[in-house]
């Protein structure tokens, strides 16, 4: 990677806040009377880039570190270590109501921001119309921002951001506050301003935004980076880990890592070996040992006609006595959109009382009524405790398919449209008529 395609370079990124139990302890310390805070490392050794034109989703639990990294990014906080380089004109979107004074009127706080973020009053003030316009705050434009809602804080906010032309645009999870429509428009602008070639570092907790709109994500978890790379890949990661803490059990970084999209159509029988694409995981109480993808006929090509039936066949084996589990399948686009799937649950087939060794054969049938496409199957194996899941056994991402076009269609599912035409007599012919 060319150092002139990079819009950000994050070079081993620490910073360490020092907590004193007592303020004189601070005090003690300077004059060297021995250590007295205790640290708190928000970020460990944080390394990774972006491209330019690039989006790049930061994923992670609640304090983890992300929030903390984009204000140093955004020169909000110096790192207590480490390097970085961001090039091209920021814009932020990170704490509600940053940069706003809240004495000052919704139109005073625009030339504000966007002073703030670097932007010249004569060029604001050609483009101070369309920011309004897209903030849809009407007469509280002229309002003082402290009788503001939080959303009307957000929409002006957000309507700066991205109208002073950034060549970087950073968002922290301030579009949760805004409502739906706001959230649409808003994502509308995002794909304009990946078009125009500006990179966007977006942080949230909504993983099929991540899916939808980038091109790469970043996990970070407890400071660390846990794992960088394809969406897809990088939310199986996070979904094992929140797995794993929701279980009580220690969050570990994956051993092996595949983030190439596998070939599609290619036709194989997979057994109980991990496919190349394939993220697994589980406790392994119970596996998945076998699995294959058929269409009719014996078409075993992974190519299927629409609407052809198909049929997904797991074997499942039992390594302890289980009292109530279920098997599940999803269907997703190679994007990481889940379009559908089932479980054993959902179908009424309740999984009870099998015993350790028990092996189960599991043929779920379904047409395909997807527009032509690739896709993309996980399979999971899970126990039922208390109503809680316990996964056994996730394999995520381990077969695909192609459905070969045979009409035009728009989206991704067919929904079987029925369509009837008939011609309505015109005034002049019911006139006579009558």
């Amino acid at each position: 990677m060319m150092k002139n395609d990079l819009a950000i370079e994050i070079e081993n990124i620490t910073k360490t806040y020092k907590v004193y139990n007592k303020p004189y302890h601070r005090l003690l310390e300077i004059f060297n009377l021995g250590k007295k805070n205790t640290e708190i490392n928000a970020l460990k050794g944080v390394s990774f880039k972006v491209k330019k034109g690039k989006t790049c989703g930061i994923v992670g639990p609640n304090g983890s570190g992300k929030s903390t990294l984009l204000q140093i990014l955004t020169g909000i906080l110096q790192p207590t270590s480490g390097y970085f380089n961001v090039k091209g004109r920021i814009s932020a979107l990170l704490e509600l109501g940053a940069g706003f004074n809240p004495d000052y009127t919704g139109r005073e706080n625009i030339f504000l921001y966007a002073s703030i973020l670097g932007v010249e009053k004569k060029e604001i003030e050609t483009k101070i119309d369309e920011i309004i316009d897209f903030a849809q705050i009407g007469d509280f434009i002229d309002r003082s921002v402290k009788t503001y809602s939080s959303g009307m804080y957000v929409r002006l906010a957000f309507a700066v951001a991205i109208n002073v032309d950034p060549d970087i645009l950073i968002v922290d999870e301030a579009l949760a506050v805004g409502d739906e429509s706001f959230q649409r428009k808003c994502f509308r602008k995002f794909e304009e301003l990946k078009e125009k070639g500006v990179t966007i570092l977006f942080v949230t907790h909504s993983l099929g935004l991540v899916k939808q709109f980038c091109d790469e994500a970043v996990l970070i978890y407890k400071g660390e980076l846990i794992e960088q790379g394809h969406p897809n890949y990088v939310i199986n990661v996070y979904t094992k880990l929140i797995a794993e803490m929701e279980n009580g059990v220690k969050a570990t970084k994956p051993t092996k890592r595949s983030k190439d999209i596998p070939i599609l159509g290619e036709s194989k029988l997979l057994d109980s070996k991990q496919a190349p694409s394939e993220y697994r995981y589980g406790n392994g109480e119970g596996k998945i040992i076998s699995f294959r993808l058929d269409g009719e006929d014996g078409n075993k090509s992974r190519i299927y006609r629409h609407g052809e039936k198909i049929t997904i066949s797991l074997k499942l084996q039992y390594y302890k006595d289980t009292y109530s589990s279920l098997a599940a399948y999803t269907i997703k686009t190679v994007s990481g959109v889940e379009i559908t799937g089932t479980n054993t649950s959902f179908e009424g087939l309740d999984l009870k009382n099998y015993k350790k060794d028990d092996i189960l054969n599991v043929v779920f049938t379904q047409n395909t009524i997807l527009n032509a496409g690739d896709y993309v199957v996980s399979l999971g194996f899970i126990e039922l405790v208390d109503d809680n899941i316990v996964v056994m056994d996730r394999r995520y991402d381990v077969l695909t398919f192609k459905v070969a076009e045979t009409k035009k269609a728009a989206g991704l599912v067919d929904p079987k449209v029925e369509i009837n035409i008939s011609k309505v007599m015109d005034n002049l012919t019911l006139e006579r008529s009558e």
